[in-house]
């Protein structure tokens, strides 16, 4: 951080459990401090602020946003009940943090990014893929033209499951009701997907999406979903996402970007995350391939080196996100507005699947 200022954080539910990777980053970060927790489940609840040495709780979330000793608040609530919360924060005046994705209709999603930006505070949609050092420097490397105009994309990210990750009982109650959840692997996963690569290559004006439930008879939503795209600028590309992935650390983020002048890979949660270049240019001591090793920069607020490689984007982003606001520098991507752009492309995928892959345009 760079001020002594200490910045106060609310936190609404532990419904899912990024609230507790976030709250470890949080306890890492100098002149931050988590003021109070609420959660409709008080034994939970009341459990994570014993973890973090909260002293206030309540399980009304209403009673936190009130307060005036609080300058953000994050929410990690069911995706369902994200907006009303979120539109309370912001017309209290205070920042808001979304867990992702930060509703399950993209008219409440709408709701969201027009309250921030009337009160004049920053509304954060939790993208947190975007933080790993690999997406990072695949950023900056897209973005110096290194591998040209981009031709086409590749994308599959998913998990074993959600319970077989580990994630707690009560969370994967919510996460498998697609009242609460918003559907599946697609809005679950496919949405860091989906916004790694509006990130990484621009927005998205068409898909076609298919989705499947291949591996998870008592599931009431799909497992797997693999859909084309069609970017604004042109390009194609395709996103598979899954809840039924047998593989090494039982996750998995892969994204090939195809351009004139080359090629880039990134691995985000291989047991060796890394990022692949290829150039095939002119030039003979950079033709071929390069492994770029990834060192933190020095100016980078925070210290993440003690986090395992797959999560260690938590810290990065949590640490990153304070200190903007420590800062006061607006806005701090990505913001709920990437946050509806991405509702947008997930919401016109199931559109799509439901008459059968048929291209669907994405509303604006």
């Amino acid at each position: 951080m760079t001020t002594d200022r200490t910045i106060r954080i609310g936190m609404i539910s532990w419904a899912h459990v990024h609230a507790e990777f976030r709250a470890k980053a949080i306890s890492e970060i100098p002149n931050a401090t988590i003021v109070a927790i609420a959660d409709d489940n008080e034994a939970r609840g009341r459990a994570a602020a014993e973890r973090w040495g909260v002293q206030s709780f309540t399980t009304d979330w209403r009673e936190l946003v009130a307060r005036d000793d609080i300058d953000l608040v994050m929410v990690h609530s069911e995706n369902s009940v994200h907006a009303d919360q979120v539109i309370a924060v912001a017309e209290s005046g205070k920042h808001v943090f979304c867990e992702k994705p930060i509703a399950t209709k993209t008219e409440d999603a709408v709701r969201m990014a027009d309250a921030v930006k009337k009160a004049g505070v920053q509304g954060t949609a939790a993208f947190v893929s975007r933080f790993s050092k690999e997406a990072d420097r695949a950023k900056a490397i897209v973005d110096s033209g290194a591998i040209g105009k981009v031709l086409f994309t590749r994308s599959i990210i998913g998990l074993a499951g959600i319970a077989e990750i580990g994630c707690p009982p009560d969370m994967v109650e919510w996460m498998e009701n697609p009242t609460l959840g918003g559907g599946g692997a697609w809005i679950d996963e496919g949405s860091h997907g989906i916004d790694l690569l509006r990130w990484l290559v621009g927005d998205i004006s068409e898909i076609s999406a298919f989705t499947a439930n291949r591996d998870k008879p008592k599931l009431s939503s799909e497992d797997v979903a693999v859909a084309i795209l069609r970017y604004e600028n042109g390009a194609l590309g395709e996103i598979t996402t899954a809840w039924s992935m047998n593989v090494d650390i039982k996750m998995r983020n892969a994204l090939e970007i195809y351009g004139t002048d080359g090629t880039l890979i990134m691995r985000a949660t291989d047991p060796f995350p890394q990022v692949e270049v290829f150039r095939g240019n002119d030039d003979n001591l950079w033709r071929g391939w390069t492994v770029p090793n990834i060192e933190p920069a020095t100016t980078e607020p925070h210290d993440y080196s003690g986090w395992a490689p797959h999560v260690h984007h938590y810290k990065r982003e949590v640490a990153s996100y304070l200190d903007h606001v420590t800062r006061d520098e607006k806005p701090f991507g990505p913001t709920l507005d990437d946050g509806l752009a991405c509702l947008a492309v997930i919401r016109a995928g199931y559109e799509s699947a439901e008459k059968g892959g048929a291209a669907t345009p994405i509303a604006r």
